[in-house]
């Protein structure tokens, strides 16, 4: 995470201006910006937020059935 922002409003003029500010290097390479809704409270350090965005992401991958399917047999 970059920023953690309170309201829509907030969030879409905060990736607009990260947007902005993105070199066209890396926007080339395939990095982009998005927001997403979170628990994590408005002004949180992002480094911070990451951790416990990860961190959330773990439990919920761990918690999810295992993938059974076989892409090898799909034609």
């Amino acid at each position: 995470m970059i920023a953690v922002v309170r309201g829509k409003q907030k969030a879409e003029s905060t990736l607009k201006a990260f947007q902005e500010s993105q070199n066209s290097f890396d926007h080339h390479e395939g990095w982009r910006y998005f927001f997403e809704k979170t628990s994590v409270a408005a002004g949180t350090d992002p480094a911070q937020a990451t951790k416990l965005r990860q961190d959330e992401l773990e439990l919920r991958e761990s918690k999810a059935p295992p993938d059974t399917t076989d892409w090898n047999s799909r034609k």
